[in-house]
């Protein structure tokens, strides 16, 4: 099925795309190869993985990222967000408070309730992607496009809401204009949207509506797309019915099997699994369709280890081009 025609054109002229959905549904995947077109098409781009697993670099073919932005593919750099190295980023931007005067018991007061009280520590991984935004090199925007693999499901609301929260919060001064810029980017739908992972499963599909209503309803941000992943375009064929019929034929058995070197019912199994899955991937895309206005993004089933290769194939997907 075709593509609708500008979905990835219009994801790029954005300033931050945060991908979520379900743990296991190719969200860090799908993040690095948005990442990847958007570094072809001549973008610098900022990749984010925010639980800092290391599995956005490996998806984009190095090792590992670092706090800093670190080189991971032409035009692409990442980081991975760690929350200790968020806060004293943000003591020594705001405060200009030194790494040595955090030594002071105060300061590991800070800490906790910066680290360990969910709400400034959701601050801290939306706050440093806000300010990756912001930030200027040499007069221009550091990065013309943020990409982020963002955490699973709920916690992303959580990230994504933290800064409308704290506005109920912070009444004024410093921190509530920075928390108010932060808000205003989010929720800015010429900056920023969300794509939404799903895989061809019912739990997956039925997770994926009720995120989509969660980042409108709760936190009102936009939500650009839905991709639904591994699905399987091909279906069977009669042809290949009929072939498959032929070779378990019992008169040419044994001759079939000397020929092959083993049984030939794997194949005719392997057309079954096929048809179901194709029927299975239409049936949950119809449904995932029904419930988003927005554009559903097919990723055909691969076989590949997650990788480099997987990323470029699924950015092929994306785009509507052969790999």
């Amino acid at each position: 099925m075709p593509l609708p025609a500008g979905t990835i054109e219009a994801l790029l002229q954005r300033r931050v795309v945060f991908v979520v959905g379900k743990g296991g549904t190719g969200r860090t995947t799908v993040a690095a190869a948005i990442a990847l077109l958007a570094g072809r098409a001549g973008k610098r781009v900022l990749a984010v993985d925010v639980e800092a697993t290391g599995h956005l670099a490996a998806a984009l073919g190095q090792r590992f990222a670092e706090f800093r932005p670190r080189v991971l593919q032409p035009n692409v750099s990442g980081i991975e967000l760690r929350a200790e190295e968020s806060f004293q980023e943000y003591l020594g931007l705001y405060f200009k408070v030194p790494r040595l005067a955090r030594l002071t018991p105060l300061s590991r007061v800070f800490d906790f309730i910066a680290t360990g009280v969910p709400g400034p520590r959701d601050m801290l991984v939306v706050g440093k992607i806000a300010y990756e935004e912001r930030r200027r090199d040499q007069g221009r925007p550091a990065w013309d496009l943020i990409v982020v693999d963002s955490a699973a499901s709920g916690h992303s609301v959580s990230h994504l809401g933290a800064a409308k929260a704290m506005l109920t919060l912070v009444r004024g001064g410093v921190i509530r204009n920075q928390v108010q810029w932060i808000d205003d980017l989010v929720r800015d739908p010429q900056r920023s949207t969300c794509v939404v992972t799903a895989l061809p499963e019912e739990m997956p599909v039925v997770e994926a509506v009720e995120l989509r209503q969660r980042l409108r309803s709760e936190v009102g941000v936009d939500v650009g797309a839905a991709v639904l992943n591994r699905v399987m375009l091909m279906n069977t064929t009669p042809a290949q019915r009929s072939l498959v019929t032929a070779l378990l034929d019992e008169q040419h058995a044994e001759a079939v099997r000397s020929r092959l070197g083993g049984n030939p019912q794997p194949f005719d199994d392997a057309l079954e699994l096929c048809r179901r899955l194709h029927e299975r991937s239409e049936q949950h895309e119809r449904q995932l369709r029904h419930a988003f206005r927005e554009p559903v993004l097919q990723v055909p089933l691969m076989t590949t280890k997650p990788g480099l290769a997987t990323t470029r194939a699924v950015a092929a997907a994306l785009s509507g081009r052969a790999a």
